[in-house]
């Protein structure tokens, strides 16, 4: 009787937690994403590409990246672009980096911090510390001023909105929110996509937890594929969705991974080590953004198996093997028994343990 009893409990409080978010699921996608182009990752990003950093010079807005030389070619000897150089030089600051600082810094050309710095998140990226930041903060203030950084930005703003239609025809189509909600077992707090002009085909996602205890989940994408009138750049479903959904499925794994390394340390180090070049050759050299990756995608998988079909599931497995992930099928398979098990593990967290049993039972 007792066994019969827990079930009808976990099953009214599950009815329950149903009830309470239904008027979170009454807002459709286009309400509950905020979609802008970031200023302050548009100046960061700027700087790195006056620096000549591969990943801000993939040149894949052509109208676009012409418009930023002309404007901004004579500075390419301003001290903010020689120390984004020796930063580069010194600290390995390039590629994702400029990046995950730029999330927590407000608007230019105040460049405002939104958290205090001086003691850095767990998941900061590792490569800056709070010195390296107040550096690269002053050189940057300078720069958005001298270069009349804000008067270029506003003047793009018919660009923008342009940019930002074309990836809401797109992405409001799709139901991300919900399935989130279904999958991870709790609403993000806040969804917001940058559109990065100068970040080529990189895309990136972090969760910013701020000091009135709100929470961002921001998914940096990168622009391509240039509308041959206007040189808007498009995004195309079987291209961006998946990435989309990649990058926002970091902001529910990337804090839970970190959060345990004397769980995770261990496995991650060992995944790095028997394929440490897969690894690095894709920008991956720690233990904790390993398993991410790793999660992140056999959650993106699960998304797609549910809304696009098995085609589109084998080929990004085939992507993900070719990548180093090669236990990532058994991987889908076991968060296909997380889903089937949604009373006994009632959110991903819940279900950290049977992952890590997984993963020990691989033999990297």
């Amino acid at each position: 009787m007792k066994k019969y009893l827990t079930f009808f409990i976990i099953f009214l409080a599950t009815l329950i937690i149903g009830c309470d978010n239904k008027q979170n699921s009454t807002l459709s996608d286009e309400q509950k994403i905020e979609i802008s182009v970031n200023p302050t990752v548009e100046l960061f990003s700027l700087i790195h590409h006056l620096a000549g950093d591969k990943q801000y010079n993939e040149n894949l807005i052509p109208d676009y990246i012409k418009k930023v030389d002309r404007h901004f070619d004579l500075l390419k000897n301003h001290p903010a672009i020689n120390f984004a150089k020796e930063c580069n030089t010194l600290f390995h600051i390039n590629g994702d980096a400029p990046m995950a600082l730029a999330v927590y810094i407000g608007p230019p050309p105040q460049l405002e911090p939104k958290i205090n710095l001086s003691t850095l998140p767990n998941d900061f990226d590792p490569r800056w510390d709070s010195t390296l930041i107040s550096n690269y903060l002053k050189h940057a203030r300078d720069f958005a001023v001298e270069s009349e950084f804000l008067k270029f930005y506003m003047n793009q703003n018919e660009f923008y909105s342009k940019s930002i239609e074309n990836l809401k025809k797109m992405l409001f189509k799709e139901n991300i929110i919900e399935w989130s909600f279904k999958f991870f077992g709790y609403y993000p707090d806040n969804f917001k996509i940058n559109i990065a002009l100068l970040n080529g085909s990189c895309n990136y996602g972090y969760k910013i937890e701020l000091p009135d205890g709100n929470v961002e989940s921001v998914c940096l994408l990168g622009a391509r594929n240039p509308k041959w009138i206007t040189g808007t750049p498009t995004y195309n479903k079987k291209r961006f969705l998946p990435v989309i959904i990649h990058e926002f499925c970091h902001s529910y794994i990337n804090p839970l991974i970190i959060s345990k390394p004397e769980e995770f340390k261990t496995i991650g180090d060992a995944i790095l080590k028997s394929h440490f070049e897969a690894m690095r050759k894709n920008g991956y050299d720690v233990w904790n953004v390993v398993l991410n990756e790793y999660l992140v995608r056999a959650c993106t998988i699960k998304f797609l198996k549910e809304n696009e079909g098995i085609e589109v599931v084998e080929r990004n497995i085939k992507i993900d093997k070719r990548n180093g992930f090669i236990e990532i099928e058994g991987l889908v398979q076991l968060l296909d028994e997380y889903e089937n098990k949604r009373i006994e593990y009632h959110n991903i967290d819940s279900f950290l343990p049977e992952i890590k049993r997984y993963f020990t039972s691989k033999k990297f």
